[in-house]
């Protein structure tokens, strides 16, 4: 069988080691939404606390 002879691919490859830098708005919403989910989380427990503790 014959070979097909590959050329190598001009365009460049992205480096594994380096994350793609990740955009202001999706850093700006993820630190939002892990703001409101630990505030939900800290009223949950303190409501849990609450209730454990009653008479």
């Amino acid at each position: 069988m014959l070979k097909k002879n590959r050329t190598p691919s001009t365009t460049a490859h992205p480096d594994p080691v380096a994350p793609a830098p990740a955009s202001w708005r999706r850093l700006v919403s993820r630190a939002l939404l892990t703001g409101v989910l630990r505030h939900i989380g800290a009223l949950l427990a303190g409501l849990a606390v609450t209730w454990w503790q009653h008479d």
